[in-house]
């Protein structure tokens, strides 16, 4: 599981749709005031030679700009920030208005929501001094600069107190989530400690009991062998040797079946990992080192039928030439060759690969190619699906191959079982 833990920087994937909303939402409510009168506060000097009810719906611009900048601003805290900043500055040429005041105080809150605080921190006192003597240097007013200072200065406080507050809840809340799945993960990772160790002892009391058992057949037929030949003591030898024999099958199938009951438990939790898909396959075995020898038909057969539409059977067959080409690479000398031939009916594939004389110490392919079937596995899985399995080898003057035989049907029976647990060959 991978996990995104919160940070400033992770509002960069974040959506922009409810930016929108707010953009939306904030230009209505500008001019809303518009329409209904609102004026710029009379308390301060307009630069422009022209009245307030003349530069009335002049502040639609800035606020319009705003809007727009705003679309962006969970993406681009700051930037937004100190674009709006500007805007507002331009804006109190025109007169201090309170639509631009409320756009700049939404963008304080957001910059104080996903930015760095001291750095934000700072640039609110830079607009505070520099709102501070741009009114006092065109009002010639204390007061004046005074008040606007105080407007801005609230309006800041209140913003930036109330984004601060946010993200201590967003990183809140993803801390407890951290700490949830830290938890989840130390639990599955006991469990799959408690469950090794449940392997180890049942794995030791199954050498225990075989051993027993093979201990007194072999001391039963040991004092039969010594002694002269006895049919009725022979018989009672046999007889001995029976018992122990069935009572030792019995044991290990017991076993067993409690071993395949954890495989399978596993395998609930864990998933069936699936096939990969051909190209990839034979990219992945091809880069690991296996020179595989096919014709275009046979290529062309394989897809065709890997991409029928009764699944079982093409994921049957998808895991079994994956099976038998990892193990060409596992135990050959990196060579193999496939046919195949399909018709309506069915397919048949063929694989054969020199044999190594020795399985080099490198020669082992990637796990993720391994088909988690073992030479039996397939054979049950593929006579499950109503097919033929066959995989020997023979014999070519001094060079020894194995070859894999497969004939699927593509009516096979749905569901083929694939046994659980089986390790290749």
């Amino acid at each position: 599981m991978t996990v995104h833990p919160f940070t400033r920087f992770a509002v960069r994937h974040k959506t922009s749709r409810p930016d929108l909303l707010t953009a939306l939402a904030l230009l209505a409510l500008g001019l809303v005031l518009l329409g209904l009168g609102v004026n710029a506060s009379s308390a301060y000097p307009v630069l422009i030679p022209f009245s307030q009810q003349q530069l009335h719906w002049w502040h639609t611009i800035p606020l319009v700009l705003a809007c727009l900048a705003t679309c962006v601003q969970s993406r681009y805290p700051l930037g937004v920030f100190y674009a709006i900043t500007a805007l507002f500055i331009a804006d109190m040429v025109l007169g201090f208005h309170l639509v631009m005041l409320i756009a700049w105080a939404n963008t304080a809150y957001n910059a104080a929501r996903y930015a760095a605080g001291s750095l934000l921190r700072w640039s609110l006192v830079g607009f505070g001094v520099m709102t501070f003597g741009l009114v006092y240097l065109v009002s010639g007013s204390v007061s004046s600069a005074t008040n606007a200072l105080l407007q801005v200065v609230l309006t800041a406080v209140i913003a930036v107190w109330w984004g601060s507050e946010v993200r201590r809840g967003d990183e809140s809340t993803e801390a407890e989530r951290l700490k949830s799945l830290a938890a989840r993960r130390q639990e599955e990772h006991e469990r799959e400690q408690l469950l090794r160790r449940q392997r180890a002892d049942l794995a030791s009391q199954l050498h225990d009991t075989i051993s027993s058992h093979l201990s007194t057949i072999a001391l039963y037929t040991a004092g039969a062998l010594d002694m002269s030949p006895n049919a009725q003591r022979d018989r009672s030898v046999l007889m001995e040797v029976r018992r122990s024999s069935l009572d030792a099958l019995t044991d290990m199938r017991e076993l067993i079946d409690v071993l395949r009951t954890f495989a399978n438990v596993e395998a609930e939790d864990t998933g069936t990992a699936p096939p990969l898909a051909w190209q990839d396959m034979l990219r992945r075995l091809r880069s690991a080192g296996l020179e595989l020898s096919m014709t275009a038909e046979s290529e062309r057969h394989v897809q065709a039928a890997l991409t029928r539409s009764d699944s079982s059977a093409s994921l049957l067959l998808a895991k079994v030439l994956q099976e038998a080409l990892t193990n060409a690479l596992k135990h050959g000398d990196g060579t193999a060759t496939m046919h195949c031939e399909a018709t309506t009916e069915g397919i048949t594939c063929t694989i054969t690969n020199p044999l190594a004389p020795s399985v080099a110490p490198d020669a082992v392919a990637p796990s993720q190619l391994s088909g988690g079937l073992g030479l039996g596995a397939m054979a049950g899985a593929v006579h499950d699906a109503d097919g033929i399995f066959s995989a020997a080898a023979t014999r070519d003057g001094v060079i020894r191959h194995w070859t894999v035989h497969i004939e699927l049907p593509f009516t096979a029976p749905p569901s083929p079982s694939l046994p659980q647990g089986a390790t290749s060959r």
